[in-house]
């Protein structure tokens, strides 16, 4: 895939996202903070590359930054995942994860249990070879 093929996630996609997860699994708030959302979805670390490596980089600092940076009043976590499976996939990587593991891996990183760095290993582990 070549630099410019590599497809990124708009702050519309990923309100559409959370929209629908909202319907899918309840919350009584869809309160978003979307300065923080801005942050993370336009964040400088953004950049296109080819690269496989970089590519699991992105959609794991996807997630990490909405599990750390908690831009939407609930359901962070399983919007962390959402964007993360979405952004690999909307770039051709599969991704291969059983809902047990994503669960507690995710739970782990928002409770501050692993660093960025475990979590990066374990997006990359995870991910289509």
């Amino acid at each position: 895939m070549s630099s410019q093929g590599l497809k990124r996630l708009s702050i519309a996609g990923v309100l559409a996202i959370h929209k629908e997860l909202l319907r899918r699994y309840g919350g009584p708030c869809s309160e978003v903070d979307m300065t923080e959302l801005e942050l993370i979805v336009r964040a400088e670390w953004m950049v296109r590359d080819p690269n496989r490596k970089r590519r699991a980089r992105q959609a794991s600092q996807y997630a990490w930054r909405i599990l750390k940076g908690r831009p939407f009043a609930e359901g962070n976590a399983r919007m962390a995942l959402a964007v993360l499976v979405t952004f690999l996939e909307t770039n051709g990587i599969p991704w291969h994860s059983s809902e047990v593991e994503e669960t507690v891996m995710v739970e782990e990183a928002a409770a501050g249990g692993i660093t960025e760095a475990e979590w990066d290993a374990w997006v990359w582990s995870k991910m289509g070879k």
